[in-house]
C-alpha cells in the first residue's frame, strides 16, 4: 500500500499574561520610606453598616491608625483614604517609639517638627471614617 507522508505538528507557545500587581508596602506620610503595611480584618466587622476594621502601620517611625472600610476596598484603596485623612488632619493615629507614648496635638506636632525635637503619638479632633 502507500506510505503515510505527513509532518510533525509544531507545539503551540503558551502566552505568559503577566498582570501588573499592587504593591504589598506602601511610603510612610510621616518617614518617607517604604514601610507602611495595611492589613484589612475581615473578622472584625461593624453591625451597623457592615464595615471591615483596616489597621495601617509604619515599620519605620512606628505610625499606627485603624479605621472602618467598606468590604469592597482593597489595601490599596485603604492607602489612599489613609493618605488623605493624614494629610487633612482628620484621622486619628498613633506614633510608638521606644515604648513611650504622649499624645500631642497637630498644632504642638507642628512645632516640635520646626524645632527638631522628637515626638511620639499625635492625634487631631475629628476621626475620619
Amino acid at each position: 500500500m502507500g506510505e503515510i507522508v505527513g509532518r510533525r505538528r509544531k507545539r503551540r507557545k503558551k502566552l505568559i499574561i503577566r498582570r501588573p500587581t499592587m504593591p504589598s508596602a506602601f511610603r510612610c506620610p510621616n518617614c518617607e520610606a517604604e514601610t507602611l503595611v495595611v492589613e484589612i480584618n475581615k473578622k472584625e466587622v461593624d453591625q451597623n453598616t457592615g464595615y471591615y476594621k483596616a489597621i495601617i502601620k509604619c515599620g519605620t517611625c512606628g505610625l499606627q491608625a485603624e479605621m472602618w472600610v467598606p468590604p469592597i476596598f482593597q489595601p490599596v484603596d485603604v492607602y489612599s483614604k489613609f493618605l488623605d485623612g493624614f494629610l487633612e488632619g482628620k484621622i486619628e493615629y498613633k506614633i510608638l517609639k521606644s515604648g513611650e507614648e504622649r499624645r500631642l496635638s497637630l498644632e504642638e506636632l507642628a512645632g516640635e517638627a520646626e524645632h527638631g525635637e522628637e515626638y511620639v503619638e499625635g492625634s487631631s479632633e475629628e476621626t475620619f471614617t
